[in-house]
């Protein structure tokens, strides 16, 4: 059902802003980072760990292949170095963004 004002009236105009959300840059750092949390809205550090990526799996792979295959084709995933770096809120720990190595 609609309801109309009465007549004459002007409608009303949506005066209404638009909420931008603005992510993080695609290129990040392995290290923390100050930002502000897109999901809370706190102005934090970023909190890193590291996850294995692309470049864990390849030297996994080709250490394997290569004949270590007594376990230390599995060295890769010891090393922080050679994994990707997930930074996440403090206060809310959703994930904000992943530094890639590869």
């Amino acid at each position: 059902m609609y309801i109309q004002g009465p007549p004459g009236a002007q409608p009303e105009e949506d005066t209404r802003t638009p909420t931008v959300f603005t992510s993080l840059p695609r290129m990040g750092s392995a290290t923390p980072i100050r930002s502000i949390c897109r999901y809370c809205g706190n102005y934090i550090i970023t909190v890193t760990s590291p996850v294995p990526g692309v470049l864990t799996w390849l030297l996994c792979t080709s250490l394997f292949v290569f004949g270590c295959v007594l376990g230390c084709c599995f060295l890769p995933f010891c090393v922080d170095s050679l994994m990707d770096v997930k930074h996440t809120c403090p206060v809310c720990r959703q994930e904000l963004f992943r530094y890639h190595r590869l």
